[in-house]
């Protein structure tokens, strides 16, 4: 992976994966492909989950962009524990986004079936 120090310089970033592994990463691609923050107009149907206390947080969705282009933040955990297995311990929190996603994806199966 990328180390800290690379964090916020894509050049820093690119010169490390050449030094590392030969190859400099294509930052632009995804952007490119997905459309980057005008994702709106390019995709639908993502459900984007951030942990309150994930470091990954700032690069991602935090704010929903449109009825079935749905964020959300949960507070007080990490990097894709909504993606874990569920657990009697898991908080309330995490409980609420996993029946938010069932909801949401049940609704755009639903959606496209009658279409």
């Amino acid at each position: 992976g990328i180390n800290a120090e690379y964090m916020g310089d894509p050049q820093a970033a690119s010169d490390g994966c050449m030094q590392r592994w030969g190859v400099r990463p294509d930052i632009y691609s995804a952007v490119i492909d997905y459309g980057g923050w005008n994702i709106k107009h390019t995709a639908t149907n993502i459900f984007f989950t951030n942990g309150g206390l994930d470091p990954w947080r700032g690069g991602g969705v935090t704010s929903s962009l449109s009825d079935s282009l749905i964020a959300v933040v949960i507070p007080d955990v990490g990097h894709h524990i909504d993606l874990m297995f569920s657990d009697p311990r898991d908080p309330p929190a995490v409980i609420a986004t996993r029946q938010a996603q069932r909801k949401a994806i049940a609704q755009w199966i639903a959606t496209r079936n009658r279409n």
